[in-house]
């Protein structure tokens, strides 16, 4: 009976989701201004590359359907470090987000041009 239960949880975890690769749905706010993103990652060891789109928001900069290729990205156990570069008013900036993944749901901050907000995601 034992040897049963322990070959159940090992099945369990060989079936659950690691690490961040996968499409997520990111919701989040920095200084009042709300934004949805659908990001798809590839996660190779530690590196973390992708793209995420943006779905939307309450930010009048917010283009739907636009699209961001990750500049750097890392994870490192439950920690998960990805940004992007975008331009606002001609002025280029790093968005940076900072999280904790745990099975399906991560939490974290977001920072932008000194600003700091900020996120949870789902993945999808």
């Amino acid at each position: 009976m034992r040897r049963l239960g322990l070959i159940a949880t090992f099945g369990l975890l060989a079936a659950a989701p690691s690490g961040a690769g996968g499409p997520w749905h990111v919701t989040g706010d920095v200084a009042g201004h709300g934004f949805v993103l659908d990001c798809t990652f590839s996660q190779s060891g530690a590196q973390l590359a992708g793209a995420c789109i943006e779905a939307g928001g309450s930010d009048s900069h917010v283009k739907p359907g636009k699209v961001h290729k990750l500049s750097e990205g890392s994870v490192a156990g439950s920690a998960v470090r990805w940004a992007y570069p975008v331009s606002v008013m001609l002025l280029p900036i790093d968005i940076r987000f900072t999280g904790t993944a745990s099975g399906d749901h991560m939490t974290g901050t977001v920072t932008a041009a000194g600003r700091k907000g900020s996120f949870t995601a789902v993945r999808t």
